[in-house]
């Protein structure tokens, strides 16, 4: 009867959702046949000394095909590597990928290894090897839906570190409907392991087979224009053990209606709230979080639950749009059921500030303030019969720990000129946590870090030539004892073969100082990238590594990690110029073709600049200026022979050429900068679970954790939340996306190109380039990941 009623329920959503007529009037009107994509290969050989249980060589080979017949569009992603292959251990998932992502015009279909999201408490990233499907026709409805398998059955093999699992497979479905002034969707996922799919259920282990349905509805609704609220409810019902017995009872929440009973069911639930303001440059808002004690989806592979957020944030532009000004503040508190051995609440506050002083001299600062009490119960009766009447450790049971962070950011150019072009930054940051009882910081309680980098950059443009300098350096005090690490770092960066080469050497050198001893580390790196036919990158990079430390009985640290890397990007067919013979008077550039009097043909002219594909340069700093420039030798020369008129106005679409060039340069480099800020992701990805599983281990197996652990586990697993969310996002990602400046590319566009433009005109290499925009790009989507509720 459940089953019956989910079913019924699925089809009522999709019948609710009204069918879309299909728009085939364009169809044919397009190239008929277009090819584009990516090949990114990479070799990382590593020796060390001491670290012996790394693969010597590991390879990573990605790739990406948009196959585009008139208006469907097919784009095909893989990913292979042999990291993992040696593993003696065995995993519920794979480390090879292979997926497809035909579309056409409104309808995209995923087919493979894919992930999707409908919100943070039903699907949430969750890979699986199945299908999905997301229509979004003109009109106000959206649909998505996706049917696989969650994960793959696998065994016990008595390996501690073999992650056993039974086959889970899961579907979803999601339809919203958006109107001017409001929105609503409905959301339904549903999982379910397969009991018999593995031969023994290793209870040790914690692995026993469950099933799972959550319902969600959210909405929102625009009360004027400067006003809007939002609100999410999900209820989830999740069976812990399904080979428990069904019973009868009532149903707690909605879930239950399509659910069968089971002596394992729990039900739980998940309200989220919003309400924005906005008013000229100024904005405020205030949202609430409540989720249940236990709730839990699997359709996401972690999830935080037992808490209720209270949080209010505010932003205005002030001094003539000069300074950025934004705050925030926060309430959080747990053991919503009072159940927990200890409940704990916490404040957080954060002040951002951002001034432009003036064209050379920019400051940014912040403050952020995060205090935290914990107040462990004490058992009624160890209070009743202590027979102490003097003994007050029952007041010390209250904690309260405290910490700040400021930090101040100053970048001077000390020289914009066209030989030499210099520039200073110095930023300074400092933390402070401390633990304090009854009101008192005691001795070895506290612990404060400063942090401190100047570095100066000089640039040679015609040179083609980049030297940087730094100094680093932090003094630490933890408990009782002192730290402190220093070092200098320089680098150099040079072009070759108009700009083919491009080549980097640095090296820096750092000193510890603690208690325990001295430990040094110096490194060298070295770099090379080669552009061969403007489609082929090769590039290579070596970094050798020292570490040394007087403290008897330790060998120093030597390490060696070369990568060598290859791209290619490919778009077929070629473009044709198509030239045309004068007639009368006139001339060609390009694909444009103009004829009549100047009178007339200037309009013409003028008029390219309005074409789409010159929206982006238009936006540059200077260049709107320039083309004003030779707009007024265009019509200065109307009056002048044909030859003068025909340069002045060549001169005006080769300038705009010239530079829209610029917007397929900025295409590349910011395409390779995701891909390789993906592949290092990637790298980094088992380090970053492995940091966040084993401190949540521990702090779950311990019956009073640290406070230390505790912080540390919040910190990790918001950390790690961000890195799987911009790891699912740069997964997907195509050069397609990019050329459509899709979702956060387009705003991270207009804020970044006419600093990428300043950068290329002042002979920055595209080496350069790309890593500046990939620091960018991780910053962007390691904000976005922070901000995301899952």
């Amino acid at each position: 009867m459940k089953q019956n009623l989910l079913f019924i329920l699925f089809f009522v959503t999709v019948f609710f959702a009204r069918a879309q007529s299909i728009d085939l009037e364009t169809f044919g009107k397009e190239k008929p046949i277009q090819v584009n994509g990516y090949v990114s290969t990479n070799g990382v050989y590593y020796n060390s000394n001491q670290n012996n249980a790394r693969e010597p060589f590991t390879y990573f080979l990605q790739g990406g095909i948009n196959l585009k017949l008139y208006s469907f569009s097919v784009p095909i992603s893989y990913s292979f590597t042999n990291q993992g292959k040696k593993f003696n251990y065995q995993l519920p998932f794979n480390f090879n990928r292979l997926s497809l992502h035909p579309t056409y015009k409104w309808i995209s279909v995923h087919i493979g290894d894919v992930s999707m999201t409908f919100s943070p408490y039903t699907l949430s990233g969750h890979q699986f090897t199945g299908g999905g499907i997301d229509l979004s026709p003109k009109g106000k409805f959206k649909i998505s839906a996706m049917y696989g398998r969650l994960l793959k059955a696998t065994e016990d093999d008595g390996n501690p570190q073999t992650i056993p699992a039974f086959k889970r497979m899961g579907m979803g479905f999601k339809t919203a409907y958006t109107d001017r002034k409001y929105s609503i969707e409905f959301i339904t996922f549903y999982a379910k392991d397969q009991i018999n799919s593995i031969a023994v259920v290793p209870e040790d282990k914690g692995v026993i087979p469950k099933e799972n349905l959550v319902l969600s509805m959210g909405g929102s609704y625009k009360l004027s224009n400067s006003l809007d609220i939002s609100a999410t409810y999900a209820a989830t019902a999740i069976t812990q053990d399904l080979r428990a017995q069904e019973v009868e009872r009532p149903n707690k929440n909605i879930a239950g209606l399509l659910f069968n009973n089971r002596a394992s069911t729990e039900y739980y639930k998940a309200l989220k709230a919003g309400l924005n303001y906005r008013i000229d440059q100024s904005s405020i808002g205030l949202a609430y979080e409540r989720i249940d004690p236990g709730y839990q989806t699997l359709g996401a592979y972690f999830f935080n639950n037992d808490f209720e957020n209270i949080t209010l944030n505010a932003a205005t532009v002030v001094f003539n749009n000069k300074v950025n000004l934004a705050f925030n503040i926060g309430y959080q508190r747990d053991d919503l059921n009072n159940q927990k051995d200890n409940a704990t609440n916490r404040m957080v506050g954060a002040v951002n500030a951002s001034a432009a002083i003036n064209d050379r001299l920019s400051i940014t600062g912040s403050y952020s303030n995060f205090t935290t009490y914990t107040n462990i119960k004490v058992n009624q009766f160890d209070h009743i019969n202590d027979d102490n009447l003097l003994d007050n450790d029952l007041d010390t049971l209250d904690y309260k720990q405290l910490s700040q962070n400021a930090n101040l950011g100053i970048s001077y150019i000390l020289s914009k000129k066209e030989k030499l072009q210099q520039v200073i930054n110095m930023n300074y940051n400092v933390s402070d946590v401390a633990n304090e009882q009854n009101g008192i910081v005691r001795v070895g309680d506290a612990s404060i870090f400063h942090n401190m980098n100047l570095a100066y950059t000089a640039t040679l443009p015609k040179q083609q030539l980049n030297i940087t300098t730094a100094l680093n350096g932090t003094y630490n005090t933890i408990g009782t004892e002192n730290a402190t690490t220093w070092g200098p770092t320089l680098g150099i960066n040079k072009r070759f073969f108009e700009n083919r080469l491009s080549t980097g050497l640095s090296s820096s050198y750092n000193v510890t100082n603690n208690k325990t001893g001295n430990i040094s580390i110096a490194n060298i790196r070295v770099n090379a990238s080669y552009i061969l036919l403007k489609q082929h990158n090769f590039n290579l990079s070596v970094i050798q590594l020292f570490r040394s430390s007087v403290q008897p009985d330790t060998d120093g640290l030597k390490e060696l990690t070369a990568t060598l890397g290859y791209n290619y990007t490919f778009n077929l067919p070629p473009k044709i110029k198509i030239e045309r013979k004068p007639k009368i008077f006139s001339f060609s550039y390009r694909d444009h073709y103009f004829e009549g009097e100047h009178e007339t043909i200037t309009p013409e002219v003028l008029a390219v600049a309005n074409q789409p594909i010159f929206n982006g340069i238009l936006k540059i700093n200077g260049i709107k200026e320039k083309l004003a420039f030779y707009e007024d030798i265009i019509i200065q020369s109307e009056n002048k022979s044909d030859k003068n008129y025909r340069f002045a106005a060549l001169d005006y679409l080769k300038y705009l050429y010239d530079h829209k060039g610029f917007l397929d340069t900025y295409n590349d480099l910011a395409f390779k900068s995701l891909k390789k800020l993906y592949r290092e992701a990637v790298v980094l990805d088992y380090k970053v679970e492995k940091e966040y599983t084993v401190l949540q281990a521990k702090v779950n197996s311990s019956k009073n954790p640290s406070k230390k652990d505790l912080k540390d586990l919040g910190v990790k697993e918001k950390r790690y939340k961000a890195h799987q969310w911009m790891m699912q996002r740069l997964l997907v990602l195509s050069f397609e996306d990019i050329l459509n400046d899709k979702g956060i590319l387009k705003t991270f566009k207009n804020k970044q190109i006419s600093k990428v433009f300043s950068m290329l005109e002042n002979g920055k290499t595209d080496t350069e380039v790309q890593n500046y925009l990939e620091v960018q790009f991780a910053d962007l989507y390691h904000k976005q990941g922070l901000q995301q509720k899952n």
